[in-house]
């Protein structure tokens, strides 16, 4: 029998386990105002290819096309909407603790 020890659990640095995302944080290190400009340039171009869409749709007369680009191009909206308001309350908690940190 050998006398391996299992391997523990990865600690952080206040000695509890890390979750996954810590985990992929720690992997992928991308800074926020990067990380918001691929974004902005992912979203530019769904809004851009779905507008598009919906003109040549509108423009052929297929109505229930332009609808389903249309559709598509709310939730991308809808992506931006909930995108915004993360970066939001993620820029609130680092102020919130920054500022906890300070006292």
């Amino acid at each position: 029998m050998s006398d391996t020890k299992p391997a523990e659990a990865e600690l952080s640095e206040d000695g509890k386990n890390q979750s996954i995302f810590e985990l992929i944080d720690e992997v992928i290190r991308i800074d926020r105002g990067t990380l918001t400009k691929i974004l902005a340039v992912c979203v530019t171009v769904l809004l851009l290819i779905s507008g598009s869409l919906v003109y040549q749709e509108v423009a052929a007369g297929r109505s229930h096309l332009a609808a389903v680009y249309g559709g598509f191009f709310l939730l991308v909206l809808g992506l931006i909407a909930s995108v915004a308001f993360v970066l939001h309350e993620a820029s609130q908690l680092e102020s919130t603790q920054v500022d906890k940190k300070s006292q």
